[in-house]
């Protein structure tokens, strides 16, 4: 019976920990995570739902009336399938914060346009939201200056 004992003792004292194989997979079904609702995202904006897009981001400085008819107006919106997203990479900041690395497909009505970004994301209950200012960038959207010209991205 000591002898048992003394075997289960040495089993648990002497195996390697486990946590860093359950971190790693924990941040690759976040990284997981956080792609899938940027992809959700672009996909409800391709498709002219714009009150959802504005449902998932950021709330910035400007109101939902003019986010939308920006959106509608764009002269840039979402690719489709595997030209939507590509080489992406996530870096975690804390559970509620994360920046998406990748090379977005955004259809310019004369062909796709490549452009690699950063964007910035929080988790909002179970939904990770872009900042509106991505989204108006992204959609070529541009910022007025003084004089009344358009800066481009």
């Amino acid at each position: 019976m000591k002898l048992l004992i003394l075997i289960a003792a040495l089993i648990v004292f002497c195996s390697p920990p486990l946590p860093a194989v359950s971190t790693a997979a924990a941040d690759d079904i976040s990284a997981g995570e956080v792609r899938q609702d940027v992809e959700k995202t672009l996909d409800l904006w391709r498709d002219g739902r714009y009150e959802e897009v504005y449902s998932r981001v950021i709330a910035g400085s400007h109101t939902k009336e003019y986010f939308i008819s920006h959106l509608a107006s764009a002269p840039r919106r979402p690719a489709c399938c595997w030209e939507k997203l590509q080489e992406v990479r996530v870096s975690r900041r804390d559970e509620w914060r994360a920046t998406l690395h990748g090379k977005l497909g955004l259809d310019a009505g004369t062909g796709i346009e490549f452009m690699t970004r950063q964007l910035k994301l929080e988790k909002d209950g179970e939904v990770w939201k872009m900042t509106m200012s991505d989204v108006l960038a992204l959609a070529g959207t541009g910022k007025k200056v003084r004089g009344g010209k358009k800066k481009r991205p």
